[in-house]
């Protein structure tokens, strides 16, 4: 998908990385893409938190382009394909690409859930370079109809590629909010239609908004102890790039899974519900 991934990550590494205005939630407060915390306050909006164990940049300092990897001091590096959300709101994406502490159970009991390159459908393989959040957050962002959601708090995640040219992006997300907040985010999901259509995601990381046009997703599967389903047309103006795509979200005992895949083609909608059904069967 050389157009999805190579042009907005060229995009990306036009501007230094930093949590815009546009997403952060006001001073103090989550944002409404975030579960509560659950290893470290959050930090107030604009504020770019350090991982513990990491000294802070300088004031002035910019932070790393998204898609520099780099481990830090005290964080380990990230599995090939990993990403994990940062803890608290408002940590800059650069410090995404890295795992939490090995003392952080629940974050790897849910990366070692995500799916393996043999359990995706029949030709995706995971992503070793991702683009830190920048896709990964859409589900938040959806179901905020772009209301200044970020990747929840404690959520891992990983990307899968198929086809010579990358054509198809799949984003699968974990995380662990307990059973009535992952029934929570499924019902704030379905809720999301017929009262938002449509919503822009400001120039930030991506110096670019990114327009998301909502609709229902016929037929959807029930998944898990609940699921919600929407379908997508993501839109780049300046890119002249227009993506479709599909969601599907389920609450799993007292896990909350999506997983997304966006094609310039239409989406095989058949290969999506299966890798639902396969990380939700493996959380259960």
């Amino acid at each position: 998908m050389p157009r999805i991934i190579a042009l907005m990550t060229a995009a990306a590494l036009a501007t230094a990385v930093t949590p815009s205005a546009a997403h952060a939630g006001p001073p103090g407060e989550p944002d409404s893409g975030t579960f509560a915390p659950i290893t470290a306050p959050v930090a107030p909006a604009g504020v770019n938190a350090a991982p513990a164990g990491v000294n802070a940049a300088p004031a002035g300092v910019n932070a790393a382009p998204a898609r520099v990897s780099t481990a830090s001091a005290g964080v380990q590096a990230a599995p090939a394909g990993v990403r994990t959300a940062p803890a608290a709101a408002g940590v800059s994406s650069a410090t995404a690409a890295s795992v939490p502490p090995p003392d952080d159970p629940v974050a790897e009991r849910l990366t070692a859930a995500l799916l393996a390159a043999g359990e995706a459908p029949a030709g995706f393989t995971p992503q070793t370079d991702a683009v830190d959040d920048l896709f990964a957050r859409i589900p938040a962002e959806i179901a905020a109809c772009g209301t200044g959601a970020r990747v929840p708090a404690g959520t891992v995640y990983r990307e899968y590629v198929r086809g010579a040219g990358e054509e198809e992006l799949l984003v699968e997300t974990l995380a662990e909010p307990g059973a009535d907040a992952a029934r929570a985010a499924v019902t704030k999901l379905a809720g999301v239609l017929p009262a938002c259509t449509s919503f822009t995601r400001a120039a930030g990381e991506v110096p670019a908004d990114m327009g998301f046009a909502l609709s229902a997703y016929p037929l959807a599967p029930a998944i898990g102890d609940a699921s919600a389903a929407v379908s997508f047309v993501m839109t780049v103006p300046t890119l002249k790039l227009t993506v479709k795509g599909r969601l599907l979200a389920a609450a799993a005992g007292k896990t909350y899974v999506t997983v997304m895949l966006m094609s310039e083609a239409d989406p095989k909608v058949a290969d999506l519900e299966a890798a639902a059904r396969a990380a939700v069967a493996k959380v259960a």
